[in-house]
């Protein structure tokens, strides 16, 4: 059976998008450099201002009640519409107070805003504002297709917004004038938001990323599931039955999967015990000689729920962000160990014992030795 010589589109875009995510908290969107110094620019040439300074912050969840509170009693809350993300709707938050501040930044003459300071006539000027601001996100061309619009009446009341709302903060300083202005993303929003930056990764993003940042690959053979009540009375001596398992203890042939914070990105086959190499042969869902994959595809998935996930470790492998990128098939990683020499138990994504894999019959399990 040949072996497939490049990676999958897909698996080209989960390495990707996983490397775009170190540094970032998984609330945080993996979204391209916002072009601040551009935008401040285009609004100092628009309103013909001498200072301009924009900041933009994600603050993450906040509960309804929180993110209105700060902008007092008299504030605006304007729907929109951000396309093409599949989920498309979230809300513009400013004040009434901020929409004067700006006002005065904008005419430069306060008499003439306090025109403005009327309610309909104030509400004209938030149409305005908001036009203007959609205008300049087209024109800053930070994601060419995106676009915002206007996606309904402004409302005065956040009496209706229930739950929680993923915030970004936008602070003007015009002129020595300060504006403040909120963006709420509904939860399913915000999710559509992290589908569409997640899509837009590609090769060419790489070089963003922290070449020498570190990367740590764990080496796993086996996979089985029980319950903390089944742990709790495993001691040394203690047999652990494996779900799935790539090493051989007769022959001490031995396959193994290099995952990386639960995401497995290669395939492969230890050498010899002595050498204690490891060659990369396969791509995860990709055709591939060695190693088999575990008959049972649910093995290394997410445990039933009660239930703990339990991994067999032969080693932990550190590379940088450089060196993990040039990995592909016939790489060949020196780990200075071998399943024959014993393996470490994890049980949810932590140490907690070692042991030896061993055969009881046709059965192949873990003989525990340290717990």
């Amino acid at each position: 059976m040949a072996v497939a010589a490049d990676p999958s589109a897909s698996w080209l875009k989960s390495r990707n998008d996983f490397l775009s995510s170190l540094g970032k908290t998984e609330e945080q969107v993996a979204a391209p450099e916002f072009p601040k110094e551009l935008c401040q620019h285009k609004i100092r040439e628009k309103f013909r201002l001498e200072d301009v300074q924009v900041s933009i912050k994600f603050r993450g969840s906040i509960t309804a009640v929180e993110a209105t509170k700060e902008f007092g009693v008299h504030l605006l809350i304007q729907p929109m519409v951000v396309q093409p993300w599949e989920v498309e709707n979230l809300l513009f938050l400013t004040s009434e107070e901020d929409l004067q501040e700006l006002m005065v930044a904008v005419f430069d003459d306060a008499s003439l805003a306090s025109y403005f300071y009327e309610k309909d006539k104030l509400l004209g000027f938030h149409y305005y504002f908001v036009a203007e601001a959609c205008k300049l996100f087209e024109e800053l061309q930070w994601v060419p297709s995106l676009s915002a619009k206007v996606g309904g009446d402004a409302i005065f009341t956040a009496t209706s917004l229930q739950g929680s709302f993923q915030v970004v903060d936008i602070s003007l300083r015009l002129d020595g004038k300060n504006v403040r202005c909120r963006l709420l993303l509904p939860e399913d929003t915000f999710q559509s938001c992290q589908k569409f930056f997640s899509g837009l990764h590609d090769e060419s993003d790489l070089h963003n990323i922290d070449q020498t940042q570190q990367i740590s690959l764990s080496v796993e053979v086996g996979y089985s599931q029980l319950t903390q009540e089944e742990w709790h009375q495993v001691v040394p001596g203690s047999f652990i039955m494996l779900d799935s398992c790539l090493y051989d203890p007769e022959t001490e042939e031995s396959g193994a999967l290099l995952t990386v914070q639960k995401h497995q990105f290669f395939g492969g086959r230890f050498l010899t015990p002595s050498s204690g190499e490891f060659k990369i042969t396969s791509y995860p869902n990709l055709t591939h000689e060695d190693p088999p994959l575990p008959e049972n595809p649910q093995a290394s998935a997410a445990p039933l729920p009660g239930y703990s996930r339990l991994v067999v470790e032969v080693a932990r492998y550190s590379l940088a962000v450089s060196e993990f990128i040039k990995l592909n098939l016939g790489s060949i990683l020196s780990l200075g160990n071998h399943p024959a020499y014993g393996v470490d138990i994890i049980l949810d994504g932590a140490k907690v014992g070692r042991g030896e894999i061993i055969a009881l019959g046709d059965v192949l399990g873990i003989r525990v030795l340290e717990v």
